[in-house]
């Protein structure tokens, strides 16, 4: 389908005083250019475009690309009504549609329906200046834009399309119930691309060739208001026998483009309906073709309005003739969806079984797992999250889970293992509200646990709980100690503690805490910078501060120079230092800093 110009440039003419009239009188306006020379349509000369009567035709051509042109027959409205139009449309090698406008209240109120020199047709309302599509673009089967014959049937809010004597629409909008008609010419590119425009030399007929970016010819054009003529065209094109299957299926696909679930699904069944009837016309009882295409967008039309029976259905047509085809493969997608809304866990446990196959496909095992859960085979749900979490080890949920499921299965230190995996995952990405769920059960199965306490501690740090961040560090270094063989430590852990002692004032043990963290980490300058820094806090006057300071600098990223200015700060507070070497330490320290 080609897009609509979501930025069109409107160019609304005829902005004269007009005589409104409500003369709603039954007659039939007939105007055929090839028998006269007359016009019913307001000409005005327009730097935009002409429109003049020419060689049996009303001519209207374009001088600007991507603009909408319409001109209209004045003081004449009407309500219910046919509109029979003979349209030739030239796209002189670029993209135009050329269509009728109709109900038009004014200048911005009013329905346009444009036909494509592609082969595509679009109904438009437009309401204070804005349009907004009824039937966005629609193929057309076998139309090839340049010549039709155009029907619109209104008829209260409902209005038809015919085009060559076929159907290709239908929609019921009550926005205008009456209004003027006019001839509608669009474009939207040129056949360079560009815009095209050159001042027209001449008037009418004389207009040169090249002046334009499209052209449109009206041959003919009807009005007819006569109540009978209208209900028996009304009846007869909306009965499903006059109406082509294949019409209403194009038309279906638009509304579900367009996210006009009902509409489109409506369509889908009104095609079936009619070859259903053609097929009981030479053979009864049996029903007509439901192609593999159709059956999955209604399924998904269905699925959209939460007809979840219906939707069903139609997934189980194609998975019984068509399993190992690309819409088989959709359906399977769509049958998981509905199960899962459903929460008929047993049913999608065994369907995801049959069906979905692929163990490489990370959503076969994440879906695995939730059935068993939701089952209550906690092992198998677990073992299935641990199959997702191998696929993708940075997403600490499927650990999570896995852990979760654990701990009911009654395996309390494998469930207390993944707690831990998944905590510092979501530690590493900051993910504090993951973080926060899996605490409580990180505290009570990792009561015992040095690393347990200390992923408890960093994340009462990060929640600002400094008395349980300190309470948790202690715990977690006292079970180290019980620990054979001692397992490695963790330098965050000793670096956070000490910060929290130094808030709390006990300098001398957040040193000694900061001074391991730095030896765990030597090639950490944050950890360095911030030992010297509390040692000069704590009035430490040690000249050799400065070298540390240099040293952590020189591994810290620093682009500001922010971190080098800070030590030079620091090193003032050191009294026995004289001013000139203040000076050249602040210098020298702003030189070592990564940039």
């Amino acid at each position: 389908m080609v897009p609509f110009l979501r930025r069109f440039s409107y160019f609304l003419f005829n902005k004269i005083n007009r005589r409104k009239t409500e003369n709603f009188s039954e007659e039939k306006l007939i105007i055929d250019f090839s028998k006269t020379k007359k016009s019913p349509f307001d000409i005005k000369s327009e730097s935009s475009y002409n429109a003049y009567p020419s060689k049996g035709s009303f001519e209207m051509g374009l001088k600007k690309a991507k603009c909408i042109a319409w001109t209209e027959i004045p003081d004449r409205e009407y309500q219910d009504h046919i509109i029979e139009a003979r349209i030739r449309l030239d796209s002189l090698g670029g993209y135009a549609a050329a269509g009728l406008t109709f109900h038009i209240r004014d200048d911005e109120a009013y329905y346009i329906a444009l036909f494509s020199g592609k082969g595509y047709f679009r109904l438009d309302v437009v309401r204070d200046g804005a349009p907004k599509p009824l039937i966005a673009w629609t193929d057309i089967y076998e139309f090839n834009g340049k010549n039709f014959n155009l029907n619109i049937i209104t008829y209260g809010t409902f209005i038809v399309f015919l085009v060559n004597g076929k159907w290709i629409g239908e929609i019921s909008d009550d926005s205008f119930n009456s209004g003027r008609v006019g001839f509608a010419l669009a474009s939207y590119e040129t056949a360079s691309g560009e815009t095209a425009f050159q001042e027209a030399g001449d008037e009418g007929a004389s207009a040169k060739q090249n002046e334009y970016v499209c052209k449109a010819f009206l041959d003919y054009i009807s009005i007819d208001t006569r109540i009978k003529s209208i209900e028996e065209k009304y009846k007869k094109w909306t009965d499903p026998l006059n109406i082509n299957a294949e019409s209403r299926l194009r038309l279906a696909e638009t509304f579900a483009v367009m996210g006009e679930s009902s509409k489109a699904l409506e369509q889908i069944i009104k095609a079936w309906q009619r070859r259903d009837e053609a097929i009981r016309a030479v053979s009864s009882g049996e029903e007509g073709v439901r192609t593999k295409k159709e059956l999955l967008l209604a399924a998904r039309m269905s699925l959209q309005l939460r007809q979840y029976d219906e939707a069903e259905s139609f997934i189980d047509s194609i998975l019984e003739q068509w399993a190992d085809s690309a819409e088989g493969k959709e359906a399977i997608k769509e049958k998981i969806k509905i199960l899962n809304d459903l929460k008929k866990f047993a049913e999608l446990k065994d369907f995801v079984l049959k069906y979905a196959k692929n163990k490489k496909d990370i959503n076969y095992h994440t879906l695995l797992a939730r059935c068993y859960f939701e089952l209550k085979d906690y092992k198998k749900s677990a073992a299935a999250w641990d199959k997702a979490f191998e696929m993708n080890r940075e997403n600490g949920v499927y650990a999570a889970n896995a852990a979760n499921a654990l701990d009911l299965a009654d395996k309390k230190e494998e469930a207390l293992s993944r707690f831990i995996t998944a905590g510092k995952i979501f530690l590493n990405q900051d993910n504090q509200a993951e973080l926060g769920v899996i605490m409580p059960k990180l505290s009570i199965l990792g009561s015992n646990n040095w690393e347990a306490r200390v992923l408890v501690g960093k994340w009462a740090f990060s929640i600002e709980d400094y008395d349980r961040c300190i309470t948790e560090f202690s715990a977690a270094n006292k079970i180290m100690g019980a620990v054979k063989p001692k397992p490695e430590a963790d330098p965050a852990h000793y670096y956070l503690w000490g910060l929290v002692l130094n808030m709390k004032g006990k300098n001398t043990e957040a040193v000694r805490l900061l001074e391991r963290a730095v030896k765990l980490a030597p090639d950490y300058g944050l950890f360095r910078f911030k030992l010297a820094e509390i040692k000069l806090k704590a009035g430490i006057k040690d000249l050799s501060l400065a070298k540390e300071l240099k040293l952590a600098l020189s591994s810290m990223d620093d682009p500001d120079g922010k971190m080098a200015e800070h030590a030079a700060k620091l090193l003032r507070t050191i009294n026995s230092a004289s001013n000139a070497g203040k000076v050249k330490g602040a210098k020298s320290l702003k030189q070592n800093g990564k940039k």
